[in-house]
């Protein structure tokens, strides 16, 4: 069971997706072609996944006025995709996502939902990409 900062999650969900050695990779690229900037090939594919998490878990979040799915939102750097929610104007969205059990509020991971529909999308995409890198810098141990 993954817990969050209002409460705790359901159990059997994954959670967020993390490349373990990411990071080294990239690294390892960099020191290969300092002339070449690989992060904006990694923003690219991070913005586009966060993208599709953020659309689908408009659906998946429970609408009473509609405030909390308006808010949903992407956002994407070189080195992550994230799916953020609420905002000032919404301050609920951590109460209806994770739960809050002193409240009997029952968590709706909306965003874990989505997650979890696209994992094996997200894998791939991230497989594709370092696959195409270590081809262009003819890195094949």
């Amino acid at each position: 069971m993954a817990s969050g900062k209002f409460g705790y999650r359901v159990e059997g969900r994954e959670g967020s997706v993390k490349i373990e050695g990411l990071s080294k990779v990239r690294r390892d690229l960099k020191k290969l072609a300092k002339d070449v900037d690989y992060g904006d090939q990694f923003l690219a594919v991070n913005k586009t996944l966060a993208d599709a998490v953020a659309g689908d878990s408009k659906n998946y979040v429970p609408v009473v006025s509609g405030g909390l799915q308006g808010s949903i939102r992407a956002a994407a750097s070189k080195t992550s995709g994230r799916v953020k929610a609420g905002f000032k104007a919404v301050p609920y969205a951590g109460p209806i996502h994770f739960g809050w059990p002193a409240r009997f509020i029952k968590p709706q991971p909306f965003i874990y939902d989505a997650l979890d529909k696209r994992r094996a999308e997200v894998k791939d995409r991230y497989e594709q990409l370092i696959k195409k890198l270590i081809r262009q810098n003819d890195l094949n141990p």
